[in-house]
């Protein structure tokens, strides 16, 4: 597991606001309505989500003209397990 490429990720404010708003939504959420959600603009969620994606912190599938993003909740969780073993 790459930390650091996850937690730098996460790191920007509105990145973290982008991962927040795809962590809540059980069954996934389009880029436009991440960007309604977190009010920025669309080419720049689109920034942010391909940092996300790359990272391994988000996954994407595109259904027709959308692309509906999902948390890799198991990468969430790697990721807190390793700063919790860190911190013993």
């Amino acid at each position: 597991m790459d930390a650091v490429t996850k937690l730098s990720a996460l790191a920007q404010p509105t990145r973290l606001e982008i991962f927040l708003a795809i962590a809540r939504a059980a069954n996934g959420i389009t880029s436009s309505e991440v960007a309604e959600q977190t009010d920025t603009m669309p080419n720049n969620t689109s920034v942010h989500l391909s940092v996300l994606r790359n990272a391994g912190l988000v996954s994407s599938t595109k259904e027709g003209r959308s692309v509906t993003y999902r948390a890799e909740r198991g990468a969430v969780q790697r990721l807190a397990t390793f700063l919790s073993e860190a911190a013993k």
